[in-house]
């Protein structure tokens, strides 16, 4: 994992503009061609597509990446004595 962290933020720019450049080029050939679908003309449609794709990357990349063990009562900050005591996980033993 600690190697492929920087080939993936090399990576992930470099084929998101090349997907992006295919599409715009094949827009591009449907709207001179005269049959570009009404739902491809429009922005907020891929604006929702990417945002539901980045949310379900995010969600499973979380779920199957996270490490720590969901046992124990999450305990919030508190104010004690002058000071702040910050968060932490009580264990439920």
């Amino acid at each position: 994992m600690r190697y492929l962290l920087p080939v993936l933020l090399i990576a992930i720019p470099l084929i998101s503009y090349i997907v992006w450049y295919r599409l715009t080029k094949a827009k591009m050939a449907h709207e001179e061609a005269g049959d570009l679908p009404a739902w491809q003309d429009a922005p907020w449609t891929w604006i929702v597509v990417g945002t539901l794709a980045a949310i379900s990357l995010g969600l499973v990349s979380l779920a199957v990446f996270r490490t720590d063990e969901p046992d124990g009562t999450y305990v919030p900050a508190q104010f004690e004595n002058g000071e702040v005591v910050p968060g932490y996980i009580k264990d439920d033993d």
